[in-house]
C-alpha cells in the first residue's frame, strides 16, 4: 500500500502543474447545455420549431415567424461530480456545488416579417473544484510544481439580433455575440524546496476580457409542414488578463470555436413535431495553450484537440389544449483525445436523454425539464496523466415565457 501511495503521490505532484490551468475552465462539459427547459427536454434539438424569443440562441432566423412580442426567462440548474482514479484503489472526488445558468430573451416585431430581439445568455462557463487538500500528495513525497485544485470561468453573451422574411419560403437572422468573461483559479504553490516537509501557499489569479463575434441563421419552409435550417456562430478569442496573488501578471487565451449546425423538422400532425440536429464545432483551435502567472516558468500546454460532431433528435406532443410533453436524445463527442486528457479536463463522449413538460395559458408558458447523461468510460493513454475517469451529473431546466 505504501508503494501504491508513493506512486500516486509522484503522479499527482508531477501532473497537476499550473501549465494545465486552462484545462480546468472547460470542465463540466466546457460548453453549457441548451439555454431553456424546452431545449433541455429535447436534448438540444430545438433549432427548427423554437417559436419564441429564445430562437436567438437556437436559430435566429425563426424570430421572423413571430407576430407577437416575446419575453423568455430561463434557468438551468446543473451539477457534475468527477471521480479521478490515478491508481487502483485510489479515488479522488471533485467538490463542485450546484450552479445556476440564467438566460434572458426579449423580441419585438418591427413590421411584417421584420423582428428584433436581444438575448443575455451564458453559453460557456462552469468549472471544477477538487478541494484545497485532496490533490496534495503524502507528506513524504516532494512537491516540485504548483498543484491546481480549482478553476472557474463565467461568461455572459450579449446577443442583439434582427430577423426578416425573404419571400414566402425563407427567413434569415443575423446577430452579434458580445462576450464578457472572468476566469479564476486557485493553486497550492510550494515555497520551500524538497525534501519534505514542505510549505505550500494558497495562490489565486483572476483575468477578464471582452470579445466580439457574430452569428447567422437561415430557415427554409420547404412545405407547409417541413422546415430545414442552417446556423453559424463565429470563433471568439478571449485574452484574459489580470493579477497573480503572489505577484506579477496573469494572462492566458481561451478560444471559443466556430460552430456550424444544420437541422430538419416535420409537423407530423397538428399536435406532433419531430426534428433532428447535426452540429460541428471547431475545437481544434485550442491545440496549444499558453499561460503567464507572475514569475512561474510555464511551458505551453499541448492539447491536440479534435473537432467534434453533435447529433440530436427531439420532439413534442401537445396532448391536451394547454399541455405539451417533450423528449429528445443527443450524442456529444469529446474533443479531447486519450493522449492529452488530464484530471483538470475530465471530459468524455456522452449520451443525453431529455424529458420535459410545458403548460400554456393566456400567452403564459411554464416549462420544466430534466436530462440524464450517460458518460462513456475514459482511460488516459498519456503516460504523464494515467488513470480513469467517472462522471455523474444532473441537469434541471425551468423556463417562463410570455407572448403578447
Amino acid at each position: 500500500m505504501n508503494k501504491q501511495r508513493n506512486r500516486f503521490g509522484l503522479r499527482i505532484s508531477s501532473i497537476l502543474m499550473l501549465g494545465a490551468l486552462v484545462d480546468g475552465v472547460y470542465a463540466d462539459a466546457y460548453r453549457n447545455p441548451a439555454p431553456t427547459a424546452e431545449g433541455i427536454a429535447k436534448a438540444g434539438a430545438n433549432m427548427i420549431f423554437s417559436d419564441d424569443a429564445s430562437a436567438i440562441s437556437y436559430n435566429p432566423a425563426n424570430l421572423a415567424f413571430q407576430t407577437n412580442a416575446s419575453v423568455v426567462v430561463a434557468a438551468a440548474f446543473a451539477r457534475a461530480e468527477y471521480t479521478y482514479s490515478p491508481a487502483p484503489g485510489v479515488d479522488i472526488v471533485s467538490d463542485d456545488p450546484w450552479v445556476m445558468l440564467p438566460n434572458l430573451y426579449v423580441s419585438m416585431p418591427i413590421s411584417d416579417g421584420l423582428v428584433a430581439g436581444l438575448g443575455i445568455t451564458t453559453p460557456y462557463g462552469q468549472g471544477i473544484d477538487w478541494g484545497s487538500t485532496a490533490l496534495i500528495p503524502p507528506p513524504f513525497v516532494p512537491v516540485t510544481a504548483p498543484i491546481l485544485y480549482k478553476a472557474e470561468i463565467a461568461l455572459i453573451n450579449i446577443n442583439p439580433t434582427i430577423a426578416m422574411k425573404i419571400g414566402d419560403s425563407f427567413s434569415v437572422g443575423i446577430g452579434a455575440d458580445i462576450y464578457y468573461s472572468e476566469l479564476t483559479f486557485n493553486a497550492q504553490i510550494p515555497v520551500t524546496p524538497p525534501p519534505p516537509p514542505q510549505t505550500l501557499v494558497d495562490a489565486n489569479a483572476k483575468g477578464t476580457d471582452w470579445g466580439i463575434g457574430g452569428n447567422i441563421g437561415l430557415t427554409w419552409q420547404m412545405t407547409e409542414n417541413q422546415r430545414a435550417a442552417f446556423s453559424y456562430r463565429s470563433q471568439i478569442n478571449m485574452d484574459y488578463e489580470g493579477d497573480f496573488s503572489l505577484g506579477g501578471d496573469f494572462a492566458t487565451t481561451v478560444k471559443y470555436p466556430n460552430t456550424l449546425g444544420v437541422g430538419y423538422g416535420i409537423q407530423i400532425t397538428d399536435t406532433v413535431q419531430v426534428e433532428a440536429l447535426l452540429e460541428w464545432s471547431e475545437w481544434s483551435v485550442n491545440d496549444v495553450q499558453t499561460v503567464t502567472a507572475g514569475p512561474l516558468p510555464l511551458p505551453p500546454q499541448e492539447n491536440n484537440w479534435d473537432n467534434t460532431i453533435t447529433a440530436a433528435i427531439g420532439g413534442s406532443w401537445q396532448f391536451a389544449d394547454s399541455w405539451t410533453i417533450r423528449s429528445g436524445y443527443s450524442f456529444i463527442e469529446s474533443p479531447i483525445p486519450d493522449a492529452t486528457i488530464t484530471p483538470l479536463l475530465p471530459d468524455t463522449d456522452r449520451h443525453i436523454i431529455g424529458l420535459g413538460l410545458g403548460y400554456t395559458v393566456a400567452g403564459h408558458t411554464i416549462d420544466l425539464s430534466y436530462s440524464h447523461t450517460i458518460y462513456a468510460d475514459r482511460t488516459s493513454t498519456n503516460p504523464a496523466y494515467p488513470g480513469t475517469y467517472d462522471i455523474d451529473s444532473n441537469l434541471v431546466g425551468v423556463t417562463y415565457s410570455f407572448s403578447f
